[in-house]
């Protein structure tokens, strides 16, 4: 005869396995800090990828893709495939919005497009 157990031992693995941080999310998060080993600023062969003096803390965009028509757009590749395309999109790499994004890494592109009106309102003003 097999033992089934309760299943307390299955939820409670269950439940720790939700805690758990994915080794994927763990590099996102390191990378917010200072990637080491990674070209930084200038020294990327890709820099600027969108505009000169950008932060580049994301190198990728962890809200790709946000399909925030103000930030992207879909468009055809030259392969054929419809991809977005975010190559005018400034805001992950502005400094407030990139320490924002860095202490608050579930906030949503609305909060961050909030983020950014309020750092530029406080500069007009």
């Amino acid at each position: 005869m097999v033992s089934r157990g309760t299943g307390t031992d299955a939820l409670g693995k269950m439940k720790h396995a939700e805690e758990e941080e994915f080794p994927e999310e763990r590099k996102k998060r390191e990378r917010l800090i200072e990637p080491e080993g990674l070209p930084k600023g200038e020294e990327c062969p890709h820099y600027p990828c969108h505009f000169s003096g950008q932060v580049c803390v994301f190198c990728y965009c962890p809200k790709y893709p946000c399909e925030d028509s103000e930030l992207g757009k879909w468009i055809v590749s030259s392969q054929g495939d419809v991809i977005w395309t975010c190559i005018n999109c400034r805001l992950i790499h502005k400094k407030r919005v990139a320490e924002y994004l860095r202490d608050h890494p579930k906030a949503t592109v609305d909060q961050l497009k909030r983020v950014d009106a309020m750092c530029t309102s406080t500069k007009v003003a």
